[in-house]
């Protein structure tokens, strides 16, 4: 809409109310992956402890090469890559699981296959800085991930107000003097009466917020496209009643 986040004054307790909606989604579904991957893994630990030694450097090298391929992925979408014409969530999802496989594949090889006494000791001496290099790269994953979910969700609101802009709420304004607001269906009328509080009332005007003791109003024919403003108005003006209408 064109306004900037600043001017819209929220306070922490605004920003964790308005992002509950948008944090439950990614949450809901870590929760659901994070059962289905300890599911996998014992199904995965039940098949190697039963396989021959050959089947499960495949299947440790079949993990290790999904991970390094996600990780391209990942990177490409760091880098924001040209070429790359991928869904808005796969770099980052990608970047997360691969990093988590990465690491669950030489977890793997250090148990299930034999390893002489040198690599086992590097591998035992590297865990620690392994975990928290996967643990951040996960994080990293997961605030880009609410990043851009955030945004599709805001986009997809922003659209929702804009279509439904006719049928909205009114906000009607009163003024002493001529506040030259325009846009469109935004109609004027000069009250009668030369002793009155209010001279000239404003109709056509729809509620976009109210926050930092301001109201921020839109014409009911606004449109990204069309160049209309959004009308912000102080609430505390002796001036200025804003009125609000079904």
């Amino acid at each position: 809409f064109g306004v900037d986040l600043g001017s819209l004054r929220f306070s922490t307790t605004d920003y964790l109310v308005r992002s509950a909606g948008t944090i439950f989604l990614p949450i809901a579904t870590a929760l659901v992956c994070g059962v289905l991957a300890v599911a996998v893994h014992h199904l995965l630990s039940f098949t190697l402890s039963r396989i021959d030694v050959k089947w499960r450097r495949r299947v440790c090298i079949g993990i290790g090469a999904i991970a390094i391929v996600l990780l391209g992925v990942g990177i490409l979408g760091l880098q924001q890559h040209p070429d790359a014409n991928l869904p808005p969530l796969a770099s980052p999802v990608a970047l997360g699981v691969g990093a988590f496989l990465l690491e669950y594949a030489v977890h793997t090889t250090a148990i299930y296959l034999p390893l002489s006494k040198q690599p086992r000791d590097a591998l035992h001496r590297t865990r620690t800085l392994r975990r928290i290099l996967v643990g951040t790269l996960l994080l990293v994953s997961a605030f880009w991930s609410t990043a851009i979910v955030a945004q599709q969700r805001g986009n997809a609101v922003a659209h929702s107000i804009e279509a439904s802009l006719p049928i909205l709420p009114q906000a009607v304004v009163y003024s002493r003097q001529r506040l030259e607001i325009t846009g469109p269906g935004v109609t004027v009328t000069r009250l009668a009466g030369t002793d009155a509080a209010f001279l000239y009332r404003y109709d056509g005007l729809r509620p976009l917020l109210h926050s930092g003791g301001h109201w921020f109003l839109l014409p009911a024919g606004w449109k990204h496209s069309n160049g209309a403003t959004v009308i912000i108005l102080p609430d505390t003006a002796p001036s200025i009643r804003v009125d609000l209408a079904p």
